[in-house]
This record gives structure tokens, sequence and C-alpha cells, in this order.
């Protein structure tokens, strides 16, 4: 190489493929990843037109190992899951209703019920008779032994009544053709009787079976193992991957970019941005102090966090138990239904004995028909699915939404409000109020001013209103000022010492006047900025007001329709605020809310909240975490972001901050209540009207099995209409 030709090592041309000196490139383009360096310009027009086949750049890899590869690499693998007595107890008590198994397959029953109706037709010969009734029999046995998961819900009657009812009518057709004149009909009606026993468990297995499918999907978003320290030292990167049944409330866990949160809990540590459920398309930040959601996705980052509830108590499998009859959590609907289901049974037989003596006719086939009938006519199990099923499905349905029902009795209270009552700040609006403007009453000092408010407002550390003040004081370069003995004034504001001893009050007309400082002078700036849907903070110094700080907090996006959708239930919807009654009805008046609640303190408005309920009926309240006293004070506490914490143990959670998702939640709880109360009066009334019938001799087995079978008809699948009408009416929001 000649010294005066200084070169640098080869590269290939992108376009063509030739050796090209980067000194002496005839064209170089410069992209993101690097430089690319070409023999001239056709090779450049080649290389802008997308022809570039040896290309074949690549980025330096980066040697820096990031916090999530650390992680992995820290963390042992993991052990066998151990299987404990107390493990396989746990396991075998939860309840295989709603999940996915062997399907009920009608083909066998109907068949022996389709040849025992067949048979019938030849009753008139004693063989025919007897192998029709034969089949009735076996008829009914398969529909028993199909129907075995209804047994743990209705008990050991109602799961046999039904098909006893059954090979009883064959029993009684059979008689008939011994005693009376023969006839078909009372053999025929028995076949077709146990066939609708049979058709009974097939449509319960068909009803239960998108539940199931809808549970299935939502196991199958969890994680089956957690990642758990080793110590509990906060530097300490040792972690152990352990089976999700080893995981206990209280534990602590760490999710990482990529993974699957597989708790419910509180971020203890880090930061992080997360898809809050499995439906949710946009990440959120999580930090310290917040919940996440069992099925959150860690998009970015790494937290530690607290859990608070794990495995089956997890808000997005926790839909099954909202069937239970038992407890605290348990729907007043459902307890009705069980105790119904229960004490029919009972019933039923007593009616089946009073058929034996009172029926009409007193010939001995016209008793047992009469007992069979009674058997047959009341839908046990439709009285208990009917009512459990849309509770169940509302769970279901929420989930994927974000939206977290506590148990069965929160989604039959929240289907029953009369009021929801909206908190503004944070709720309403976004919670995070800008300053528009500021105006000086005479000669204030504003930038001064500013500072000693910035000062003051140190106590209220969080509030939005005090942080917005200081990001105007720092956009605009102002330094925060001195001042002494600062105290907050929950509601309405804050007051402290300025240099001199001056007092200084930040806050609220009735702050300032409950501080002796006239608000006249300033009034009408105020009321103008109120009108428009604006705060404004006084700011007095020295017994006078200085200055008027207007903000602006933003409403939310679909604040309005969720308005609207609560107004559709039928329910009233009520705006409560702290603000000045002119500021709230301009803000009701952009959701079409004409009933505000303005101007409260925290504690007052937990009393407005019980007022409403004392006039009202129940009351829902929808607000964030920082409205406890309100939320408190609720029949059905609908709290924002607060899925999977602590805060999230209220009768309604969610795991985002949408306030159309909150209306969502009311609208699913009350479809859910209706459908269960209509299917569980339809049930009652129906087959307690039968029931006499029966027992009288008036209704006939085959009638009583076909009325029943309509009604099974109508309750079985309320689960599977619920969830098909939420699909429907409520989009799923990232």
């Amino acid at each position: 190489m000649h010294p005066a030709r200084p070169s640098l090592p080869a590269r290939r041309c992108p376009a063509c493929g030739s050796a090209v000196d980067p000194l002496r490139a005839g064209a170089v383009v410069l992209l993101d990843d690097g430089a690319r360096y070409l023999c001239g310009e056709p090779c450049q027009i080649l290389f802008r037109d997308g022809k570039r086949p040896h290309d074949r750049f690549r980025p330096p890899v980066s040697t820096v190992r990031t916090l999530s590869e650390r992680v992995r690499d820290a963390t042992q693998a993991q052990e066998a899951a151990p299987r404990s007595a107390r493990t396989l107890r746990r396991r075998a008590a939860r309840s295989t209703l709603y999940t996915r198994g062997d399907r009920v397959n009608p083909t066998q029953g109907l068949a022996f019920a389709g040849a025992g109706l067949l048979a019938s037709f030849g009753a008139s010969f004693a063989l025919l008779a007897v192998l029709s009734a034969l089949c009735t029999v076996l008829a009914a046995a398969v529909a028993l032994r199909d129907a075995l998961p209804a047994r743990r819900d209705v008990g050991t009657l109602g799961w046999a009544l039904g098909p006893l009812g059954a090979a009883l009518a064959a029993l009684a057709g059979l008689a008939a053709q011994f005693v009376s004149t023969a006839s078909a009909w009372p053999l025929a009606g028995a076949a077709v009787a146990a066939g609708a026993m049979e058709l009974r468990a097939w449509l319960d297995d068909r009803s239960r079976a998108p539940l199931a499918q809808a549970l299935a999907t939502l196991r199958a978003a969890l994680p089956t193992s957690a990642r758990v320290p080793l110590s509990n030292e906060p530097l300490d990167m040792s972690f152990r991957l352990v089976h999700i049944s080893e995981v206990h409330a209280g534990d602590r866990v760490l999710a990482v970019d990529g993974e699957v949160v597989p708790v419910d809990g509180v971020v203890e540590a880090g930061t992080s941005s997360v898809l809050l459920h499995p439906g949710a398309t946009a990440a959120v930040e999580r930090g310290p102090g917040e919940a996440v959601l069992a099925g959150a996705r860690v998009t970015r980052g790494a937290v530690r966090l607290l859990a608070t509830r794990v495995g089956d108590d997890r808000g997005l499998v926790r839909a099954p138990s909202f069937s239970a009859d038992n407890g605290a959590g348990s729907s007043r609907i459902v307890r009705l239904a069980g105790q119904f289901a229960r004490w029919g049974g009972v019933a039923a037989v007593g009616a089946g004995a009073a058929g034996l003596l009172l029926a009409q006719g007193g010939s001995l086939p016209e008793r047992l028909a009469a007992a069979a009938a009674a058997l047959l006519a009341v839908p046990l199990l439709a009285v208990r699915r009917g009512s459990d099923s849309p509770l169940v499905a509302a769970g279901l349905a929420g989930a994927p939404r974000g939206i977290v029902f506590l148990n069965g009795r929160a989604v039959e209270d929240a289907g029953n409000i009369a009021v929801a009552a909206f908190m503004s700040r944070g709720t309403v609006t976004t919670g995070h109020p800008e300053v528009l403007e500021v105006h000086a009453v005479g000669d204030a000092d504003v930038d001064e001013l500013i500072g000693l408010a910035m000062a003051a407002q140190l106590v209220a550390q969080g509030h939005p209103i005090a942080l917005a003040v200081q990001r105007y004081g720092a956009s605009k370069g102002i330094a925060v000022g001195n001042v002494r003995r600062a105290t907050l004034h929950p509601g309405r504001g804050v007051s402290a010492l300025a240099p001199g001893s001056k007092a200084l009050v930040i806050g609220t007309r009735q702050l300032l006047l409950d501080e002796g400082v006239s608000v006249a002078v300033a009034d009408a700036i105020a009321g103008r900025a109120e009108e428009r849907g604006h705060t404004a903070v006084f700011v007095a110094l020295d017994g006078r007001v200085r200055l008027v700080i207007t903000l602006q907090d933003p409403v939310r996006i679909g604040a309005r329709a969720a308005a609207q959708r609560v107004f559709d239930l039928p329910a009233e919807v009520v705006l409560i605020s702290g603000d000045h009654r002119s500021t709230v009805e301009a803000l009701g008046l952009q959701m079409d809310v004409a009933h505000v609640k303005a101007e409260l303190l925290p504690d007052e408005r937990a009393v407005e909240v019980r007022r409403l309920g004392e006039s009202a009926g129940h009351v829902a309240v929808v607000g964030r975490v920082q409205d406890i006293e309100a939320l408190g004070a609720a029949d059905v506490p609908v709290v924002l972001g607060a899925a999977g914490g602590i805060e999230g143990e209220a009768a309604v959670a969610l795991a985002n901050e949408d306030i159309r998702d909150a209306a969502a939640a009311l609208f699913i709880a009350r479809a859910a209540r209706t459908e269960a109360v209509r299917c569980l009066t339809a049930s009652v009334v129906v087959g307690a009207t039968v029931g006499v019938g029966a027992m009288l001799g008036l209704v006939p087995p085959v009638a009583a099995a076909l009325l029943a079978l309509a009604v099974d008809a109508f309750a079985l699948p309320s689960g599977v209409r619920l969830l098909r009408r939420v699909d429907l009416r409520v989009p799923a929001r990232g």
C-alpha cells in the first residue's frame, strides 16, 4: 500500500457486491443502523429502489445484560410440584361443574326411549308391553347416569326424582295393561318422559360447556409457575421457580418483561409497563403501591409483587365460586334457589305420595301415574342452574375485560342498584389538572405568591391540584418559597405562615372565609372560570386575596357514554364533588347529568351517599382508591384501577381506570340478576303449578315431563344467553 494513500478495510457494495474502500466510495447512504458504502450513483439508485441483495449489515451485539436477563440467569429451575394430601384434597374439592370433561352423548338414552316408544304400540301383546317398560326403565337409568353432575347442586332427591318418575310412569303403564283396557298411550308417554329426562341431562351439559370453555380460556392465560426470591434481602438476586400451588397470600413474586403475572398482588418494588388484563391492548405504567391482576403481561421492566390472592381466589378465575349457596359472600338468589332445590325434592316426594291417595279414578295405574307425574313435574335442576349460571357467566364475562366481582353477592347487589354516584376528580375527569390562568388581584407579585403556594402545598404532596401548581411553577422557572407551619385542610386547601409571619391561605372560598379572608374582590374572576367547568383556587396573603389560579381537569373519554349506559339500566346518575357548584354543574352538563352534589368534604360525601341510599335504594359509588370515604359508605363500591390489590376487595374492582368499564360492570350485573330472577320465578311457578295438577291426577306424566323440559330449555342456558348478550353489548377495551 502506498503510504500517501491511506485506506480502510474494504466493504461490499450492498447493491452489486463489489469491494469498496470506505474512504473512496462513490456514494454513501446513512441509515439508523449505520452507513452503506456504494460504488457510485447507479448502485445508489438500485439501493434506494430496494435492490440490495448484498446488504449484510448487522448492528454490533451489545454486551450489556438487561435486568430481565440477569434475573432469568439467577433463577433456579422449577422442581416437581408437591402432591401432599392437603393439596390433593383441595383440588378434589374444586367444583367440576365448569371444567371441561367428557360431553354427554344422549344417543344411548334416546335409543332406549325410542325403543320403548316403538314397543308401546304393540302393548296389546304382553311381551311387547314388558319390553316397552324395560326399555323405558333403561332410558331412565341412563338419564340418571348422565345427570350425575347435578347431584351436588340439587341433592340426591332432586337428581333422582325425574328419572325415577319416568320409571314409575312405565310401571303405571304396564299395570294399566293388566288392570284396565289395554292402551298404548301410558307406556308411550312413559317412554317420552324418559327421553325428556335424557334431554334434560344433555341440555344441562350443553349449557355448561360454553361457561367451561370461557373458564378454560382464562386459566390458560395464567402461568403454572411463579418466580419467588430465595431471601428477603432486597439486593439478593437469587430466585427459584415454584409451582403456583406453592405460592400463598403474602409471598413475594417477581415478574419480568415478557412474562405473565401469576398472582393478584401489589407492586412492592420496580416500575414496568403492563397489559393489565388478558383483553388489554395498551400497556400502562405500574409502580410501587399499585395493584396488578393475575393474567397481566409485563411488557417492559420488572416488578416485585406482594401476593394478595392466589389459586382459585384470583380475580380472573374466581367466577365458579359464585354458584356457592353458603357463606357470607353467597348470593341471596342462589341461597333461595338452593333451599328450593333441597326442599323441593322433599315436596315432590310428598306430592307423589299424595298422588297415590288423591288421584282421580282411584285405580292403581291412575294413582301410580299421578305419583309419577308429580315426580316429573318439578324442574329442580332449572331452579338451581337458572339462578347461579347467570352469576357465574357475569364473572366470566367481566374477567377478560378487567372487571372483577368480589363474589356472587356482589354481582347481585350491583345488579340491584337504583343510584350510581360518580366521583368527579380522577373518575369523571382525568385527575391530572393543569393551570390555565393566574389572575393577580391588585399589585400582587405573581412569582412570589406562586413560589409560596408551591412551598405550602408540599404538605399536600400527591394531591392533583398541588401537583399542578408545582408543575406550573417549575415550567415558569419559579423558585420554591419558604413557609412555616403548613397545615392541610382536607377537601379545602392549605394554610401556612409566610415570611414576616403573614398568614398564607390557599384553597376554596369556604376555607378563606373560615380564616377570616373576604373573597368578594376575586369572586367575579372565579365565577367566570367555574361557569366554564374550571376549578378556581384562591391565594390569600396577610388577610387579602392576591391570586386566583384557574385549573382545568379534562373530562375522561367516554364519560358521557358511561352515564348514558347507567341511565339505560335504568338507574339515576349523581355527580359528587368537592368543587364549587358552578364547576360541577358545568361538568354535569357535558355528561347530561342534572343531579349534582357539590362543595362536599370527604366525610360529607360519605354522609351524602348514605342519604341517597335511604331515599332511593341501593347505591353504587364509582371512584378511585382515594375516595375511600364515599366508597366505604356505598352498597356497591366500584373501584377504578384496584383489581388485584387490597383495595380491590370491594364489590367491583377494575384493572384499569376507564369509567366506561365501570358502567359495563353495572350493566353485566343488572343483566345477570334479571336473568337469575326470571329463571328462578319461572321454574318455581311453573313447577309448583304443574306439580299440584299432577298430584290431583289432572296432568299425565308425559305432559308433566314435557312442561318441565320446556322450563329446563328456558332456564338452563341462562348463562350462555348472558355471555352472548355481553359480547354484543359490551365491547372489549384495552
